[in-house]
């Protein structure tokens, strides 16, 4: 049986633990996390404490087959996403300001959450590295077609 992580609440983890550590990202970039987190060999890579991604292209160089289907995981996984940013910006979780969601309450690990929540948590700071390269470079490298 294969299990669906592509859910508001895994996408309302994800969001706002790479947002604890970004404090602030463009809702470009936040669609960007979902396609990482529901990809089971991607969140097991980017969540080792030995894991430190230097860049995005060295990244893909070195994990090619993580990034096989990023297409169809980014369209998958846009209609989570913003539901994800709408219930963290009603939770009073982020604010949406100047064409950015802004972090003004940071989501905290509860262990209850579980193992992949906690896999979440730990990748965030992998995540948050790799997003701070421009939005259309990110775009490019990881061959979104828009």
């Amino acid at each position: 049986m294969k299990v669906d992580y592509n859910n508001i609440g895994i996408g309302t983890l994800a969001i706002a633990s790479v947002l604890n550590k970004s404090n602030e990202l463009s809702v470009a970039k936040a669609s960007l996390i979902l396609p990482f987190i529901i990809h089971s060999e991607s969140l097991n890579y980017l969540a080792k404490s030995n894991t430190i991604v230097k860049s995005i292209e060295k990244l893909i160089a070195e994990k090619t087959s993580f990034f096989s289907n990023f297409n169809a995981r980014y369209y998958d996984s846009l209609e989570v996403t913003f539901s994800s940013i709408q219930y963290l910006t009603e939770m009073g979780y982020v604010q949406f300001k100047d064409g950015k969601l802004k972090n003004i309450k940071p989501m905290e690990y509860n262990k209850m959450m579980g193992n992949r929540a906690n896999k979440i948590f730990l990748a965030a700071n992998n995540i948050s590295s790799i997003l701070t390269t421009k939005d259309a470079n990110l775009f490019l490298n990881l061959r979104i077609e828009l």
